[in-house]
């Protein structure tokens, strides 16, 4: 549909931050005026404690409206991609942002010059300085990674030069790519981003061929476009580790949250270890479809015969707010006000961003982007980005500005402990045994796209960002070999890894958000266990997670996490997904064979 023919109460209420365009554009430039106030403290940041205490009170203020207006520019660029105003709105939104950087670069310098025990002090003289103490602590613990100011100040130059790959990705993915119709009964059927899964579910096998051909074939088409934009994205984040002193870019990403690189590798040696059940689900697939010749474009149809539900919004709606209870009535409630205050944009519109997300600032409500087509699939994604939004809520509603985000890597967590509650409540009231077994089959396959298949992007980017480290290209046709032999090892003997599919890399924005892909499956794990502990554990269990969703930044992610009860240092944790994830695999095996 056009975006206009919509019903207003299934799109987000984006008045809310600003009522007029007008207002973020007078919101611009008082940004960009606030910036050019603070370049008064320069020299003079540390020089005692009033000036401290005032400079962050003004930067704060800079920052809270500067997030708040890039929200607002990006929701409306997202509303519809095609639409040259708001794409010019977010890019200037960039733009404004790279100007600021530029200015303020001498901040974390001329900081990090001072002496730390100092600091310290002015922070203990005042009250209101006392809650800077972790911020402080985790800015110096980069130190030796801050460059000189004028280097900083060049570095942040190149800001919107070094973010053009993603920007371009983007646009080129979301509103450039067209796909052909494909024929189905006589009739075309629209082959789009949003419907390309859905359409892959479909009973009928040749037609689930023809839209996968055709669907990556337009993919194909692309691939060397697609390989430039990802060796710029990956080299900008190389030259900025080495200039920065990191040993490599992925610990310079990493080190952002405070996470050993031992992570990353524990949770690739932990799948490697267990790749049996995603072996095994892909020989479990083959049997019950009953080919020889088992391909990727069967990989999403449910194993389960003759079951189809659609699910409209509301009673989606209905069903998550029943499924989260065990979460308590102030969380149930503050979620039913999200429904009811249009924190979410709802169906497809032509030229609306694929895919589903939970955004918003600190002076905003939370904002929902979601393509809803009906499917049962889609309560999930509900529950997901709820999960998502609710964190930030918490967060933002328990902690001050300075820490009112939480990390990259607890970012994945709230959102599927939200999915694994929602399939608790609803195998509990499954209405048939082909209800559950879709079901199984749909956390069995979760666990295989979170899991498994995010742990395979990673190592993908693992392995491709390793090369441009050591100056070697990367066309589209070695991009299309790695990805490929991953595949293969991945899946198994059981399907065919074919040229379709080994292009698959260039559809993955993901990959455009450096080291961000492998918290999708530590994040899977540790909801795993946290879901576990609020279903079967004690009131203390369910209120350390609810504390967990307000910690924020206050401290670092890996202790947040500890604090809900999940220690990801530990590969036991991960061990303990996996079996979980094994047991279900066999449960479904006995439901469906």
């Amino acid at each position: 549909m056009k975006r206009s023919e919509i019903d207003e109460n299934l799109k987000w209420d984006t008045s809310l931050i600003y009522k007029e365009d007008d207002e973020y554009y007078k919101e611009i430039e008082e940004i960009k005026k606030l910036a050019d106030d603070l370049t008064k403290y320069k020299g003079k940041i540390t020089e005692n404690t009033d000036n401290l205490l005032n400079f962050l009170k003004d930067y704060e203020k800079l920052m809270r409206k500067f997030s708040k207006a890039a929200v607002y520019g990006h929701l409306k660029s997202d509303e519809d991609t095609s639409d040259s105003t708001y794409q010019q709105m977010n890019q200037t939104s960039t733009i404004a942002g790279a100007e600021v950087s530029e200015k303020l670069s001498f901040i974390t310098p001329e900081i990090l010059s001072a002496d730390y025990e100092d600091i310290k002090k002015m922070l203990a003289e005042k009250e209101e300085l006392k809650i800077y103490e972790h911020y402080f602590e985790d800015l110096f613990r980069s130190k030796t990674h801050v460059l000189s100011e004028d280097q900083e100040k060049i570095l942040a130059s190149y800001s919107k030069l070094a973010q053009n790959s993603v920007s371009t990705y983007m646009i080129f993915s979301n509103a450039d790519i067209k796909f052909p119709s494909v024929e189905k009964d006589g009739k075309e059927v629209e082959l789009t981003d949003a419907n390309f899964t859905s359409l892959e579910e479909d009973k009928d096998r040749d037609f689930r061929k023809r839209v996968y051909e055709t669907y990556y074939g337009i993919y194909k088409q692309f691939e060397n476009t697609a390989a430039s934009l990802l060796d710029g994205e990956f080299t900008s984040h190389n030259i900025e580790a080495k200039l920065r002193k990191y040993d490599s870019a992925r610990q310079m990403s990493l080190a952002a949250n405070n996470l050993d690189e031992e992570i990353y590798d524990n949770l690739l040696e932990v799948v490697h270890d267990n790749m049996d059940i995603h072996r095994d689900y892909t020989t479990l697939r083959k049997e019950f479809l009953g080919v020889d010749d088992l391909g990727f474009h069967d990989i999403y149809v449910p194993l389960v015969k003759d079951y189809e539900r659609k699910i409209g919004f509301e009673e989606a709606r209905d069903i998550v707010l029943e499924a989260i209870k065990p979460l308590g009535e102030e969380y149930v409630e503050v979620a039913r006000k999200g429904f009811e205050q249009r924190w979410f944009d709802v169906m497809p519109n032509e030229g609306k961003r694929s895919g589903a997300y939970s955004s918003g600032s600190y002076d905003t409500q939370p904002y929902i982007l979601l393509n809803h087509t009906n499917n049962i699939d889609d309560v999930f994604t509900i529950a997901h980005e709820l999960g998502h939004s609710m964190h930030s809520y918490y967060t933002r509603k328990t902690q001050p500005f300075i820490y009112g985000a939480y990390s990259i890597f607890l970012a994945e967590i709230a959102s599927t402990t939200n999915e694994l509650l929602l399939l608790d409540y609803m195998l509990k009231n499954s209405e048939s045994e082909a209800e559950t077994a879709y079901l199984l089959n749909y956390f069995v396959n979760q666990f295989k796209s979170t899991v498994f298949r995010q742990t395979m992007f990673a190592e993908f980017e693992h392995e491709v960002n390793k090369l441009v480290a050591e100056g070697e290209p990367i066309p589209a046709a070695r991009l299309d070999q790695i990805y490929g032999d991953l595949n293969r090892d991945y899946f198994g003997e059981d399907i065919e890894v074919d040229e379709y599919i080994s292009v698959e890399w260039s559809r993955i924005p993901h990959f455009y958000m450096f080291y961000y892909v492998f918290q999708y499956a530590t994040g899977f794990m540790s909801a795993v266990a946290l879901s576990q502990k609020i279903l079967n554990g004690s009131d203390e269990d369910r209120k350390a997670y609810i504390n967990y969703l307000k910690a924020g930044e206050s401290e670092y992610p890996i202790d947040v996490l500890k604090k809900a009860g999940v220690d990801m240092t530990n590969k036991d944790a991960m061990q303990k997904a996996m079996d979980v994830a094994r047991e279900a695999l066999e449960d479904l095996r006995k439901t469906i064979m």
